[in-house]
């Protein structure tokens, strides 16, 4: 599997998140090559979005599934919530927040492979 650059999310917010997906993925038997490296058989595609409402900010997260030629074969989305008083909604997520997003994510992505039967 390979990750595409996550499109949405600041630097601050997407390392604990790569790291976790790194960790994740190598505890479940995946092997993640490089961004540029086109013999993977998955990619997955992010996208994160933050928005702050009511003393709270909203992590948004969708990844696309793509099959080595580019094509969307599944989608993953779902939302963490966190409270906070941080004015710029990034600043307000923790890094465990980031971290339970890449787990949810590769325990989304292995068990949708294991229905695809490979």
């Amino acid at each position: 599997v390979r990750f595409l650059p996550i499109i949405g999310a600041p630097v601050q917010a997407v390392t604990p998140l790569s790291r976790q997906l790194g960790a994740e993925a190598r505890a479940h038997g995946l092997s993640i090559k490089s961004s540029n490296d086109a013999s993977s058989d998955y990619i997955l595609k992010g996208y994160l979005s933050a928005f702050s409402d009511d003393g709270k900010v909203t992590v948004v997260y969708v990844w696309d599934i793509l099959d080595s030629g580019g094509g969307r074969l599944h989608r993953i989305q779902g939302q963490e919530s966190v409270p906070t008083a941080a004015t710029d909604p990034w600043a307000g997520v923790p890094a465990s927040v980031m971290q339970q997003i890449g787990s949810k994510t590769i325990a989304e992505f292995s068990s949708w492979r294991q229905t695809q039967g490979g």
